[in-house]
């Protein structure tokens, strides 16, 4: 059934022990079920629900999900997005979305619920191997916004997506920076509206720019920094706490957009 490297065998196999597949075709079910015991893997659950899904994610703590992208009684979509915002150990594990076309619409359904991975059934196992090594050994940096909470969808299935926005001279440490700032902006304007995700998104991003302070030496950045990390320890957040550092921070980075952007397109 394969043919597999054993170096690439030997990244695979840890990361495959505890896998769940939401699947209502059986013989698919089947046939990923073979593949994956192949690899290594211990224990792999198929659930046709995505409501009994989310129950089993909590007993499994899976470390990696297949998912049918929509079938009956299952809506792929919702349940990588409820999971990605949910408060699982499991949230922030690589989820391989599945289905039977791959046209834009499809794509763009399976990126923005926060998918790590797509892959067209039927596929091979070639096909598996592929997105596998990719979703182990090339996993994207962790997007923790208010409107998108997933991997960097810029890079969505084998890094395909350009990136955008950021300045082509900027460093990567920049762009990195000048996100978070983007992503504060959105979650000072969606405060009020899903408090509990900006709030999440928000220290988030104080984890790249209390330490960036280092680094950037421009009084209004560290201020404004200071400001949103005093606000957040001291449980003052608010939108209208938000809106003046946050409005510094995008001066200094000549943002200039709407923040609901929150740089992930």
């Amino acid at each position: 059934m394969f043919s597999l490297d054993p170096k690439l065998e030997a990244k695979i196999k840890p990361h495959v022990k505890r896998v769940l597949v939401l699947e209502s075709n059986q013989a698919y079910a089947r046939i990923l079920t073979d593949m994956l015991r192949v690899l290594g893997t211990e224990k792999t659950i198929v659930e046709t629900d995505d409501r009994r899904a989310m129950m089993l994610c909590d007993d499994l703590n899976p470390q990696l999900i297949f998912c049918d992208l929509k079938a009956q009684n299952l809506e792929g979509a919702k349940f990588v997005t409820a999971l990605r915002r949910s408060e699982m150990k499991c949230r922030k594990i690589p989820i391989i979305m599945m289905a039977s076309n791959d046209t834009a619409e499809t794509l763009k359904d399976a990126r923005d619920c926060g998918a790590d991975e797509f892959m067209k059934k039927p596929f091979a196992s070639g096909d598996l191997l592929k997105r596998l090594e990719h979703v182990v050994t090339k996993s994207p940096p962790w997007i923790e916004a208010v409107m998108y909470v997933g991997p960097d969808r810029r890079r969505f299935n084998s890094g395909a997506g350009p990136r955008k926005r950021a300045p082509e001279t900027m460093s990567d440490g920049m762009k990195r920076i000048e996100q978070s700032v983007r992503i504060l902006r959105a979650a000072a304007d969606q405060f009020d509206v899903d408090r509990k995700q900006a709030n999440r998104a928000i220290v988030a991003q104080l984890e790249v720019l209390v330490p960036a302070c280092k680094a950037i030496t421009d009084p209004g950045f560290k201020g404004a920094v200071t400001e949103i990390f005093m606000a957040y320890k001291g449980g003052t957040l608010s939108g209208d706490t938000l809106r003046g550092p946050v409005a510094t921070l995008a001066k200094l980075f000549r943002i200039d957009d709407p923040p609901k952007s929150e740089a992930v397109a």
